[in-house]
């Protein structure tokens, strides 16, 4: 693999855990959300009309997709803060990045796509570094754990349904990205949702705590919205380089980096079952990245 994509991927992974380390820690989640996607819109404003002047916005038949995307966006931004109000990042943020496997699932059984061996063992993979990651201890005791906190843990509940709107707008922005150029798309997706997401924090969140929000946590709010458009950019710069599925797969090193973060940063518990459920779940999705 080309050692300059690799670096690219890298950053672009370390970025991605980076902002979901600052939301974890800012005062309300939501509300820290709103604003630095109101900000990622601004810094992103320019990258869209320069490359939208020379590629355009397609044809009609972009516009139910977009409206598709941004109101799942919307409801994925429901789910990630709530999973963060009460779950630790090295233990939701894996969850909520395992949607190659289930994205790949999606694609055998409804759409009728074959999968390889390769794509079964990453499959298979995932799926048991998601369950691992739910333990606390190897043992007989701890065995049916990852079940019952689907039942009794609400940050458990957040962070799979978090999984399936990843999932369901991935499989809808792999349809529009086919007419569409990808930095327009992710534009206005974004834009679409927040039209979604802003009457829901001015309904939900009182003014003060929209203002509170802002003095405390304004220096991780910029710097969310300038990772989040630097992230992007490195990802479509290391596409031009590299094949895309060795892309995809390596940018699951952010579940890596994330867990290492609450360890080491947020003191979160059970760090060495939660760092081995993370390198199975990155290699359950680098195999899958290279069965595509």
């Amino acid at each position: 693999m080309n050692s300059t994509a690799i670096l690219l991927v890298v950053l672009s992974a370390l970025f991605h855990a980076t902002r979901n380390l600052f939301t974890k820690e800012s005062l309300d989640k939501q509300v820290f959300l709103w604003w630095y996607s109101i900000f990622g819109m601004l810094f992103f404003s320019p990258l869209f009309v320069t490359v939208t002047a020379r590629h355009g916005l397609g044809g009609a038949d972009i516009v139910p997709i977009c409206l598709l995307s941004g109101f799942i966006h919307f409801l994925y931004w429901i789910f990630h803060t709530r999973a963060y109000e009460g779950g630790d990042l090295s233990r939701v943020y894996p969850i909520m990045r395992s949607s190659p496997a289930l994205v790949l699932l999606v694609a055998v059984v409804f759409l009728g796509e074959r999968v390889s061996a390769m794509g079964t063992a990453g499959i298979l993979l995932v799926g048991a570094g998601i369950y691992v990651i739910n333990m606390q201890s190897l043992t007989l005791q701890e065995l049916l754990k990852p079940l019952q906190a689907l039942f009794t843990d609400r940050s458990t509940r957040y962070a799979f349904l978090t999984l399936l709107s990843v999932t369901a707008y991935s499989i809808v922005d792999k349809v529009a990205v086919g007419r569409i150029h990808p930095v327009s798309f992710a534009f206005l997706h974004l834009s679409i949702g927040m039209l979604f997401f802003t009457p829901y924090i001015l309904w939900t969140k009182p003014r003060g705590m929209i203002r509170r929000v802002w003095r405390a946590n304004r220096l991780t709010i910029l710097a969310n919205g300038l990772l989040g458009v630097f992230g992007y950019a490195l990802i479509l710069a290391a596409f031009t380089m590299e094949k895309v599925s060795y892309v995809v797969g390596l940018r699951q090193l952010s579940i890596v980096f994330a867990v290492m973060m609450g360890g080491r940063l947020l003191k979160e518990k059970h760090q060495a079952i939660r760092l081995s459920a993370a390198l199975i779940i990155f290699c359950g999705a680098f195999l899958i990245s290279l069965a595509g």
